[in-house]
């Protein structure tokens, strides 16, 4: 088949893209969306579980950057059967009843089921004489003249090599909350990674009732601090032109000396954040890698702060001394002859578990890898994995020139706009680049 616009992804990212240029008057017949399960879920809302919440307070949740209260707005009219979503720093709603809302504004286009649906996911991307030609794993073929990459986070993998098979007992992918009924109530458990899937597979835990001990290993051997009632972020203009040092001063001379856990600070660095994206892409290359080589996992628990549940559920559980949080990291895994497992760290010890939960990160995008290795993108300097873009989220040939009907949005972009994207920034790029298409395609 051929298409104008073909919207690689089936999540949040790709259904974002496609409401934004259907409101922009885009005709359906000339979309066509690539990848399973149910559009605007993905890996971040497909989740059947209460006890996984939102990490940011409803007001932040914004699919209409025109309209800042509007899921805040609805759930306080639909959600009616969930009184532990009110806190005393804002209301933190569980992450299906997003998908919920997602599904209601889909609804609220009609036309959006006319667009072409492929439920398979994208194997190849090439360029042709007449545009660009997408095989998919089920063997369907389409050609489009403009392709937007909106895959989102790739499903975890874990992070020691080899990987284990999968067995009972082994949760390598915890996003989707199916999985805290099949642990025992009195497992030892180890948890690898500590943010906020992390925080999440606590707070399930804590709320079923889990008996076993608990432990957490972590390169930064802390958790995330929980989020605070900041307001009025104003956002702060970054100097230029401006070098890794200028980079890192201007930042603490804004943020300070204070407390972290506070509002104040936490108020700070979201002025910080307004503008980032700009400051960082001016950066040179190599001020870059420093950077991220020396605060990324700072900025990281900055930036990924706990909803008040999973926080209170994670200090109960330290308190009482069922929680332990190792500092180091997770260098192997083996099956005992009991059917446990003998979970090998860096610094030598080993520790016998009954459930491994597996909250060590997104994995990569096999799509983007096979793009780089197949020369049709270049990858990024810092993040070979990952693609270099430009500030029109263009994709770059390995000559270094822009594709010119090639582009992404969404958390694949996080390296080259140096921060975490989360749905408000998403919604943000999709708005930009919907203008851009729905008048040059």
């Amino acid at each position: 088949m051929t298409t104008s616009v073909c919207i690689i992804g089936s999540g949040y990212s790709a259904a974002t893209m496609a409401l934004h240029l259907l409101a922009r008057g885009m005709q359906p017949d000339r979309l066509a969306i690539v990848g399973p399960g149910q559009l605007g879920q993905g890996q971040a809302y497909g989740c059947v579980s209460g006890d996984f919440r939102l990490n940011v307070r409803a007001d932040l949740m914004r699919l209409w950057p025109d309209q800042p209260d509007h899921f805040a707005e609805w759930a306080t009219e639909k959600i009616t059967d969930d009184p532990d979503a009110r806190t005393d720093v804002g209301d933190f709603y569980r992450r299906r009843d997003f998908a919920a809302y997602m599904a209601e504004q889909i609804s609220a286009f009609p036309a959006i089921a006319e667009i072409s649906r492929h439920q398979s996911l994208a194997q190849t991307i090439t360029r042709g004489p007449k545009g660009w030609w997408i095989t998919l794993t089920d063997g369907t073929a389409i050609t489009a003249g403009t392709v937007v990459i909106a895959t989102g986070n790739p499903a975890p993998e874990w992070p020691m090599k080899p990987p284990p098979a999968d067995a009972p007992g082994l949760v390598r992918v915890p996003w989707r909350g199916d999985w805290p009924g099949q642990i025992a109530n009195d497992a030892c458990v180890l948890v690898i990674g500590g943010g906020l899937t992390a925080l999440d597979a606590l707070h399930s835990l804590h709320r079923q009732g889990h008996g076993g001990t608990i432990t957490i290993v972590c390169p930064e051997g802390m958790l995330p601090p929980v989020q605070t009632a900041w307001d009025d972020a104003i956002p702060l203009r970054w100097p230029s032109p401006l070098r890794g040092s200028g980079f890192l001063r201007f930042m603490r001379e804004n943020i300070g000396d204070g407390d972290w856990a506070g509002a104040e600070w936490q108020r700070r660095f979201e002025s910080l954040r307004v503008n980032i994206s700009a400051a960082w892409q001016r950066l040179p290359v190599t001020d870059q890698t420093q950077l991220m080589r020396r605060l990324g996992w700072l900025w990281s628990l900055a930036r990924f702060r706990a909803g008040p549940q999973a926080s209170a559920s994670a200090r109960v559980l330290m308190d009482s001394g069922q929680l332990t949080i190792s500092r180091d990291i997770v260098t192997g895994l083996t099956t005992t002859s009991d059917g446990g497992f003998l979970i090998s760290l860096g610094g030598g010890a080993q520790i016998k578990a009954d459930a491994v939960i597996n909250c060590s990160g997104a994995g990569r995008d096999r799509l983007m890898i096979r793009l780089i290795g197949d020369g049709v993108i270049a990858a990024h300097e810092t993040a070979p994995h990952r693609p270099r873009m430009t500030t029109g989220l263009r994709l770059v040939k390995p000559d270094n020139t822009p594709h010119d009907s090639l582009y992404a949005v969404g958390p694949v972009t996080a390296h080259f706009v140096g921060d975490i994207l989360g749905a408000a920034s998403i919604s943000r790029q999709a708005t930009t680049l919907a203008d851009h298409l729905a008048t040059s395609t």
